[in-house]
C-alpha cells in the first residue's frame, strides 16, 4: 500500500554503493555527505563507497541497516536487490517489524525501474524526507529454501524472484509442483520462475509472465520454454507453501534475486513461502507506478516502422 504520513525526523542515513562506478559515486558522495552533514544528519557509508573518498570510515551492510533511520541505495536495481535482502534479514533476525528502514533507490544503472529516482532530484526528493513527508510502498518477499536430505541447505529472502534453471547445459529439467502439499503439475523444460508483483517486471516479464501492479499480494509462477506448450503462467494466492521437487537435470541450480546461485541435485526440494520480511521503498513523488511502465519498458508504445 501507498502511504503519504507526517514521520519522525531522519537522524541517520545509511548509504549502499554500486561497486565499480568509483567515479561517479564520489562525484555524488563529494556533494551528498556535506549536505547531510551540514543537516544534522549522521551519514553511514559502505564500504566500496568509501573506497571511493580518503578519510572516510567503511562500516559493514548489516550494521548500516542497524543504526540507520533512511537506506540510500546508489546504483541500479541489483543493487537494490542486494540492499534488500540485507535489511530483510536484519529485519528478521532483529525482529525489527516496522522498524526497518526504507530505501530511497537513486538509479545509477541502465534501466533504473526500481532505483526510480535520479541523480538530478536527488536533493530535492532528499529534502522532503527529511521534512517527514514522502511516498512509501511496501513490497512483499519470498522466503526460499532448498531441502536435502531433510535438511535446509540455504535459505534466502528475495524481492523480485527464485529461478529453477538447467544452466549451460541445453537439456531439460524436470520437476514436480505442489501447492500447500496439493499435486500442481509436473513440467519438462528450461526451467521456471517464481516471482513477486515487484519482480513481475523482470525476468518474469521476459519469459512471458504478466505484469502485476507491485501492490497486489501473489506468487507468480512462469514456465521457461516449457516442453508442453499448454504450461502457462499462473498467479496464485500469496499465502500458500509450494515445494518443487527436482526429479531430473544437469547442471540445475536455484537463483536468487538474479545473484545469488545454488547448484541442485535430483531429490531436492525448493520450498517458497510468503516471507515475513517486507521491503519498504520510497516511490518518487514526481511521477506513478504507470509513468514508469510506460518510460522503461515502453509499455503501451504503437510499434513505429
Amino acid at each position: 500500500m501507498t502511504t503519504q504520513i507526517t514521520r519522525a525526523p531522519v537522524l541517520s542515513v545509511g548509504i549502499f554503493t554500486k561497486p565499480h562506478r568509483s567515479e561517479e559515486i564520489r562525484s555524488i558522495l563529494q556533494e551528498l555527505l556535506p549536505w547531510l552533514r551540514g543537516r544534522g544528519i549522521t551519514a553511514f557509508l559502505d564500504m566500496d563507497g568509501a573506497k571511493t573518498l580518503s578519510g572516510e570510515k567503511g562500516w559493514d551492510k548489516t550494521d548500516i541497516a542497524n543504526r540507520s533511520d533512511l537506506i540510500l541505495v546508489m546504483g541500479g536495481d541489483g543493487t537494490l536487490l542486494a540492499a534488500a535482502r540485507v535489511l530483510g534479514e536484519q529485519q528478521l533476525a532483529n525482529d525489527m517489524g516496522s522498524g526497518i528502514p526504507p530505501i530511497l533507490g537513486i538509479n545509477l544503472g541502465s534501466l533504473g525501474f526500481l532505483t526510480e529516482v535520479q541523480t538530478s532530484e536527488l536533493f530535492e526528493v532528499l529534502q522532503q524526507i527529511l521534512s517527514g513527508h514522502y511516498l512509501t510502498e511496501e513490497r512483499m518477499m519470498l522466503k526460499t529454501r532448498v531441502i536435502r536430505h531433510g535438511h535446509s541447505a540455504t535459505e534466502s529472502h528475495v524481492l523480485n524472484d527464485v529461478v529453477i534453471n538447467q544452466g549451460s547445459k541445453a537439456r531439460l529439467v524436470e520437476f514436480d509442483i505442489y501447492m500447500d502439499a496439493l499435486f500442481v503439475t509436473s513440467l519438462k523444460g528450461d526451467g521456471v520462475i517464481f516471482s513477486t508483483p515487484t519482480g513481475s517486471t523482470a525476468y518474469n516479464l521476459s519469459a512471458g509472465g504478466p505484469i502485476v501492479h507491485p501492490e497486489m499480494d501473489g506468487i507468480i509462477m512462469t514456465p521457461i520454454c516449457p516442453h508442453t506448450l499448454t504450461h502457462r503462467p499462473l498467479l496464485l494466492p500469496a499465502n500458500v507453501r509450494l515445494e518443487i521437487l527436482i526429479k531430473k537435470g544437469d547442471s540445475v541450480s536455484a537463483t536468487f534475486d538474479g545473484q545469488i546461485d545454488f547448484p541442485l541435485i535430483a531429490g531436492d526440494l525448493l520450498e517458497i513461502t510468503r516471507s515475513q520480511a517486507k521491503t519498504t521503498l520510497i516511490v518518487s513523488p514526481n511521477r506513478n507506478y504507470f509513468e514508469v511502465l510506460r518510460d522503461k519498458l515502453k509499455w503501451g508504445d504503437r510499434y513505429q516502422r
